[in-house]
């Protein structure tokens, strides 16, 4: 082989070598491993000493019918097992429609996904609507489906009645309700509170 070529090689591979540890030392040396965080184990407690935490953070994104979703949290956690999905604390996120209605959802954790900005919220999950509150357990945001599905302990209030059930579904685009239970052979519990203010 010529001298010259040779050469070429080995500065082409001193130059790829330096290039990756200049990666890793900048880029993935602070990377700390992070537990397995499932959607059933959301509950996890964010590493407040590692140093994948990100402070007051906040997504946008909004859909071909001009829907818009903010989603804002304390303390967020880049998962590294699944670098698309992000752990938050404290999360607040509104849902703002094309005609200006907004729906507001709180909760203590959420998992976030990058691609396509679907959300899982965990703990004390609360959503607002117009004068209708529900509150639950779980809730998934689906953005490509248009849809919000709550579950496990549900309670959905309007006015003045209160809707015990296992699961409710709200459809986006028209923004319709379901609420349903579990098991076919229990019943929906209603409770109605008579008191006028």
């Amino acid at each position: 082989m010529n001298k010259k070529i040779i050469v070429q090689l080995i500065l082409f591979f001193i130059i790829i070598l330096f290039t990756s540890l200049f990666l890793f030392k900048y880029f993935f040396s602070n990377q700390t491993e992070i537990s397995k965080i499932t959607k059933n184990n959301l509950a996890s407690d964010l590493k407040v000493n590692s140093s994948n935490i990100i402070e007051n953070i906040e997504y946008k994104s909004s859909d071909n019918q001009g829907n818009q979703y903010i989603i804002k949290a304390k303390y967020g956690e880049i998962l590294f097992e699944n670098d698309n999905t992000i752990l938050m604390r404290d999360v607040v996120a509104v849902i703002i429609f094309s005609n200006y209605e907004k729906i507001n959802i709180t909760s203590e954790i959420a998992i976030y996904s990058i691609n396509n900005y679907d959300t899982n919220f965990e703990k004390n999950v609360s959503i607002k609507y117009d004068n209708q509150i529900l509150l639950s357990d779980n809730l998934d945001l689906l953005i490509k489906d248009n849809k919000i599905k709550l579950y496990n302990n549900v309670n959905y209030n309007n006015l003045n009645t209160d809707f015990l059930a296992d699961q409710v579904e709200i459809d986006l685009l028209t923004k319709d309700l379901k609420i349903y239970m579990n098991n076919q052979g229990k019943k929906i519990k209603a409770i109605y509170n008579n008191e006028i203010n």
